[in-house]
């Protein structure tokens, strides 16, 4: 194997990791695969739209989310991986219509930790007509 390939595969098996724990309600876990310092940007369109700096502020997004998205009924439907990258593509239930939202997040992994997420919405259904909490 490469080592590309080796980062490539090491950067995919991060994020799916990281996911798994979100799907098990694994805080602690998904703390694990981040940066100290990590930064995750929300779009500012979104009611919990912003730019999040380090866990503490990763945690408040996570308290706030769950308003919003059902957070149990995380897809993640496939990933794309090249060295430090990772996009995968994602679906997850909005509370207030039941309707499903897909988005792609981007990740940056640095050290074998997430160091960015990016967030881009495909259809953020009925959570852009919600009130901002940020």
């Amino acid at each position: 194997m490469s080592a590309a390939s080796s980062e490539t595969e090491q950067s995919r098996a991060i994020v799916e990791a990281m996911f798994a724990a979100a799907n098990n309600g694994d805080v602690e876990g998904v703390l694990s695969f981040l940066a100290d310092d990590v930064t995750v940007i929300e779009p500012l369109f979104m009611p919990f739209g912003k730019t999040y700096h380090g866990k503490d502020e990763f945690l408040g997004l996570a308290q706030v989310l769950p308003k919003y998205l059902d957070v149990s009924s995380i897809t993640v439907h496939h990933t794309i991986a090249d060295g430090d990258r990772v996009a995968a593509c994602v679906g997850i239930t909005d509370v207030a219509a039941g309707k499903l939202t897909q988005f792609i997040e981007q990740f940056t992994i640095k050290d074998g930790k997430i160091v960015e997420n990016r967030v881009f919405y495909h259809d953020a259904g009925s959570l852009i007509d919600m009130p901002k909490v940020v």
